[in-house]
């Protein structure tokens, strides 16, 4: 049973020998890979409890048990795991703490905001505390509350980046624009000023190619810092903005001007058309000045009329390589180079619905490789930019054979995912014994218990005839449970109740609802499809699974929390 060998790991990671620790650790990011694992509350609550104590001091790094323990049962959405949480907070290593507020943000009650209002704000004020800037942004009025207490911390080096990023999303949210405009309007002048200088420093010589191959994390730490900068402008605005705005227009990189020209479109500054041709030409920014220009319903300002699907196809390519991270002395820098369209092949994704992938070839390091971008949704008209995914290299070299032969590779690939895909169990869930066949067996164990401190006096033979029954029973009850399975298989949502199954596609679901008793399921007619008890499945990871698999669908279903 995994609750045994989990409760060995709890013992082995507070070993004093870090070799141990480091073996128990391994173990555990094991099971974390395992898909729909289960593991019993009380070892969850253990878990907890053991990661909020104390541990040898650390040798290395990977050396935070603590944190790895709560990374863990972060993977357990259940009320449990948020009480045992909120109740050993303040025992946790840092990082583990910074883990635990992430996991809790995700739970949306009420009651734990305020708990995590409070507890951010202290970790603010007296440590180097990690800002989780993305779950927060979906909370205005705790981001509000958090820069109330800690704006002061614009001025501190470890949090004002973080800071800015909070007033970014609270003005994005729509809840407070202009939040603080003159106070805030002051200090992003003066770090703007700053951080310009220091972008200034790469401007003559900027190149994409030095961008990905040689500057890299230093220069993209000045990137990233110029575009919050920038994106704050939207809402702090002033005649010395304007000119900044209007200097960045005239700026060497694509993607930092393109922030700049997004914020002109936005607030109708005046800006040269062949800056918005520039912008959307570079293979940098073509699609951040797409996506950009349609986020402000102004996408009939792109001056790529025709052809933008393939155009952008190139970006998507282009990032789809940089982006590819290898590690170790003998990795490779990715940089493709002269990225052409070579043809096209149209097909239908996994919900039957058209798409379009391209074939393409690059250069790199001297060798031209062949790639392929897509695929994109062809439901709402043929130039459109709204992709799937399916944009990938595996750097076979393009004349090593023909079109022809490249496209059948891609259609076997295809075919060879969607068989894996479509035969992946992703969840699956059956019910356990019965609370009477459990309190069967506690009898059971104390009267043979009894009768062994009795020394078995007089006849055992009615034991054991009770025994017989019960354990009859309850292997009848095993072997029934065995036969009784919700699962998530492949793009289906199936119920095998014994020799019976039913199923239905995940895009077909409507909605999900539960009650006391059972889960209900409906299609898209709102009629009921699937019904099975609430007891065959931990609800909280059953609508984990579900949120996760129904992501990527445009017509996403009500799954009830």
């Amino acid at each position: 049973m995994i609750e045994l060998k989990l409760q060995s790991i709890l013992r082995h990671v507070k070993s004093e020998n870090p070799e141990k620790r480091y073996e128990a650790l391994d173990q555990l990011f094991e099971y974390k890979q395992q898909d729909g694992i289960e593991v019993q509350i009380d070892v969850i609550k253990e878990i907890i409890k053991t990661a909020a104590s104390h541990f040898p001091e650390r040798v290395d790094k990977w050396d935070n048990p603590s944190y790895y323990l709560i990374d863990f049962v972060c993977d357990f959405p259940m009320p449990e795991v948020i009480d045992g949480l909120i109740t050993h907070f303040d025992g946790l290593d840092l990082h583990a703490k910074e883990r635990a507020i992430e996991f809790l943000l995700s739970t949306e009650d009420e009651g734990v905001l305020y708990f995590l209002e409070e507890k951010i704000i202290s970790l603010i004020e007296t440590v180097d505390f990690v800002i989780p800037i993305e779950e927060l942004s979906f909370y205005p009025v705790l981001i509000k509350a958090i820069l109330d207490s800690s704006l002061e911390k614009l001025h501190s080096t470890h949090y004002k980046y973080m800071i800015y990023d909070l007033i970014l999303s609270l003005n994005v949210s729509g809840y407070e624009q202009g939040y603080k405009k003159e106070t805030i309007l002051a200090s992003l002048l003066k770090d703007y000023q700053t951080e310009k200088q220091e972008y200034l420093k790469f401007d003559h010589e900027y190149s994409t190619k030095f961008v990905y191959t040689a500057w890299k994390d230093s220069y993209f730490i000045v990137r990233n810092r110029m575009k919050l900068f920038i994106s704050l402008m939207q809402y702090y605005y002033s005649p010395e903005i304007g000119l900044e705005l209007k200097q960045i227009l005239d700026f060497s990189d694509p993607v930092i001007k393109t922030q700049a020209l997004l914020v002109c479109t936005g607030k109708n500054l005046p800006y040269e058309e062949n800056t918005i041709v520039a912008c959307a030409n570079h293979i940098e920014s073509a699609e951040m000045t797409y996506w950009g220009l349609k986020e402000k319903n102004l996408d009939h300002l792109y001056p790529i009329t025709e052809g933008k699907q393939p155009h952008l196809a190139k970006s998507k390519l282009f990032f789809a390589i940089t982006n590819l991270t290898e590690e170790g002395e003998d990795a490779v820098t990715h940089f493709p180079e002269d990225i052409q369209i070579i043809d096209k092949v149209e097909t239908t994704n996994a919900y039957g619905q058209p798409v379009r992938h391209y074939l393409m070839s690059f250069s790199e390091h001297g060798t031209v490789y062949a790639g392929w971008a897509g695929g994109y949704a062809l439901e709402e008209g043929d130039d459109t930019a709204d992709s799937w995914d399916g944009t990938y290299t595996d750097f076979v070299e393009f004349h090593s054979a023909s079109m022809e032969k490249h496209k059948e590779e891609f259609f076997i690939k295809r075919a060879e995912e969607k068989h894996e895909y479509e035969n992946s169990v992703y969840f699956e869930s059956s019910p356990k014994l019965s609370m009477g066949a459990w309190f069967f067996l506690a009898l059971l164990i104390t009267h043979w218990i009894r009768e062994a401190l009795n020394g078995f006096e007089g006849s055992i033979l009615p034991s054991i005839f009770f025994t017989a029954v019960g354990g009859t029973l309850c292997l009848y009850e095993i072997i029934r449970n065995k036969k009784r399975k919700i699962s998530i298989f492949g793009l289906q949502l199936v119920k095998k109740d014994g020799a019976k199954q039913y199923s239905i596609g995940l895009d077909k679901i409507k909605k999900i609802e539960y009650n006391k008793k059972h889960v209900l399921v409906f299609n898209k007619k709102n009629d009921l499809a699937l019904k099975f008890p609430l007891k065959w499945v931990r609800y909280e990871l059953f609508h984990l699974h579900m949120m996760e698999h129904t992501a990527h669908l445009k017509d996403r279903p009500f799954i009830q929390t």
